[in-house]
């Protein structure tokens, strides 16, 4: 958490129009920020692979029978997308970026909602699977 909070206010990474930088003018030291550069290019391999040591665990590849799994695909593809679009229609996106967002939520679920499940033991089974 305090890496994550030293992060957010320096700023390096996204721009350098941050806290620090913007109200000090304090640069972050060169190994801080390679430091942060490295924890935040490992950080999706090693999801990457705690999800696939967990599928391969698994003594079914579907977990919640083929009725959860067709529930969950039809979630993904169908709800998914029409609630993204209503919620983007309504703040005003247009045009390729509202496309951009409708096809967004047609796509597979990321890392992170897995290894939130795995942590918390909240059903990592159906999101391994989804």
């Amino acid at each position: 958490m305090g890496i994550s909070m030293l992060g957010g206010m320096y700023g390096e990474i996204p721009s350098e129009s941050m806290m620090v930088q913007l109200r000090w003018h304090i640069k972050m030291p060169i190994i801080v920020f390679n430091s942060i550069k490295i924890l935040a290019s490992t950080g999706l391999g090693m999801a990457m692979f705690s999800l696939g040591l967990f599928m391969a665990s698994q003594p079914k590849i579907i977990a919640g029978g083929i009725a959860a799994a067709g529930v969950a695909a039809v979630m993904r593809i169908i709800v998914g997308p029409a609630t993204m679009a209503a919620a983007s229609y309504a703040v005003g996106l247009k045009g390729i970026v509202l496309q951009i967002t409708i096809i967004q939520a047609a796509l597979p679920q990321a890392i992170i909602p897995f290894v939130f499940a795995q942590e918390c033991n909240v059903h990592p089974t159906l999101l391994s699977t989804g």
